[in-house]
């Protein structure tokens, strides 16, 4: 919340107090005209009724009850507001009165008639309650719940969605985490010209949530206007994700992987944004990326050869390879994102077979992942001796951006080869690794070294947390950046 909104809110408490403050026999006396300062004066009540409708609809649901019992003005305007209810306000509140909790968000969502704007539900009860979380997704589907959170605390003993999820027809943006998802093979795909389950679905994440190949196949077959899907901290199901709807624009894999990620048929696909810590591609985690069928997509990665197998039409992307399919390449693509062990010559090398898959790079993420063996602090430079030469390199890339540089001599040896060889370069972004120290001597002679390459590149040097926040999946899935890597301020 904005400070100014934060200052209307205390502001609005403090009146609420005073006015509700030994005066309830009052309040309820006076419940047909709502009106009268009751001995002090009513600031509040003086405010139009469309900015107290704003200001209900920004309290807590405890503290927009409480302002319904004061008058027939309050619980109209609570009634007329669309609900905005997150039970994680109560529970903080009342840890050990789970009970009480239930039965509060229960009769809220009795009470108030709809439309419910934002619902977030902790489900903290066993498998032998599971009626109530039932019979709260009916209502929800009743009255119109727009945005959905679903979290699931699975040590309580129920982790199955219940099915009435997928009747919730209103819904236009669904989060479930630490959930098994409802079996959809009594809703087989819906015919040509059939109504879809889920018509408004714009956004779906799914947080460590256990989702069947063909279940997801049919809930992207059934959500004609789902625009960005998300998976966090999920690993391995679905083994399989195939991408076929005409309506995705953005697909998230957040710590997340499966054995592989086929884009089958997406034409409005714009954005793959994968992000993998290095310690889960040193151990299990690996995925083969098919892209078949893309015309449109213009950013892609974090691409990491340690741990992701790049397949383009019917080629596979191997050190070596000569393309001479014509569907081994994507000319669509404007962002690539790498993330590169420099010192590693193996994976090193894969850096310029990445880059001749795409064309019309304009923008080059590169993140520097840390090898602390004897070659990482060699200059390798005949590992980069073919990038100066690679389309892209010379004929359309912009910018760089160099995310944890450690200022090692395999790092400098690849900016030296971009510098030589891009002819449309106007920017480099260097931005340290905040867990590094390196003398400014060191820092000064490289920066003498680039300088002296630079041909009027904007050489920009930026320390951890300067000028760059913090990358999210929030960040990498919001559809207002141009660019999905870039978190600068």
């Amino acid at each position: 919340m904005s400070a100014p909104s934060s200052g209307l809110m205390r502001r609005f408490f403090s009146c609420l107090s005073a006015r509700s403050s030994g005066v309830a026999g009052d309040a309820a006396s006076s419940d047909s005209d709502g009106d009268g300062p009751h001995g002090g004066e009513d600031i509040i009540s003086g405010l139009p009724d469309d900015v107290l409708s704003s200001i209900v609809s920004l309290l807590p649901i405890k503290e927009a009850a409480r302002t319904a019992v004061l008058s027939s003005r309050w619980r109209r305007l609570w009634a007329s507001n669309p609900l905005v209810l997150d039970d994680m306000d109560l529970l903080l509140n009342n840890p050990s009165h789970v009970g009480a909790v239930t039965a509060t968000v229960s009769a809220a969502m009795r009470a108030h008639p709809g439309p419910f704007r934002s619902v977030s539900l902790t489900c903290y009860f066993s498998d032998a309650d599971k009626h109530v979380l039932r019979r709260w997704i009916r209502v929800l589907a009743a009255k119109g719940a727009k945005e959905l959170v679903l979290n699931n605390i699975p040590w309580a003993g129920l982790d199955l969605l219940p099915g009435a999820l997928l009747e919730c027809r209103s819904l236009q943006r669904l989060r479930i985490s630490d959930w098994r998802f409802p079996d959809t093979s009594g809703a087989p795909a819906l015919p040509r010209g059939a109504a879809a389950a889920l018509p408004r679905l714009r956004e779906l994440v799914l947080g460590r949530t256990i989702i069947q190949e063909q279940d997801l196949d049919r809930v992207l077959a059934s959500s004609p206007m789902l625009k960005t899907l998300v998976f966090v901290l999920s690993s391995g199901v679905p083994a399989q994700v195939r991408l076929s709807s005409r309506s995705l624009w953005c697909v998230v894999f957040w710590h997340s992987a499966a054995e592989e990620l086929a884009v089958v048929a997406a034409p409005l696909l714009e954005r793959i944004i994968i992000q993998t810590s290095s310690s889960s591609c040193a151990s299990r985690w690996g995925m083969r990326i098919k892209i078949g069928s893309a015309s449109v997509l213009q950013a892609l990665g974090f691409l990491n050869p340690s741990c992701h197998e790049l397949q383009i039409g019917e080629t596979v992307i191997k050190v070596g390879n000569k393309k001479a399919a014509p569907d081994a390449v994507v000319p669509s693509v404007k962002i690539l994102a790498l993330s590169v062990q420099f010192g590693v010559g193996s994976k090193a090398r894969m850096v310029s077979c990445f880059l001749e898959c795409f064309p019309n790079i304009e923008t080059l993420h590169v993140r520097s992942i840390p090898d602390r063996g004897a070659t990482s602090k060699d200059g390798n430079s005949e590992f980069w001796s073919e990038i100066d030469s690679v389309e892209c390199v010379k004929g359309s890339i912009n910018k760089v951006v160099i995310h944890g540089f450690q200022w090692e001599n395999c790092e400098v040896e690849f900016l030296k080869s971009i510098l030589e060889g891009a002819k449309m370069l106007q920017k480099i972004h260097i931005l340290q690794d905040p867990n590094i120290s390196v003398s400014e001597g060191d820092v000064n002679g490289t920066l003498s070294l680039l300088a002296s390459l630079n041909k009027g590149v904007e050489l920009v040097i930026l320390a951890a947390g300067q000028g760059y926040g913090i990358w999210t999946y929030e960040v990498a899935s919001d559809l207002s950046r141009n660019d999905p890597f870039d978190c600068q301020n």
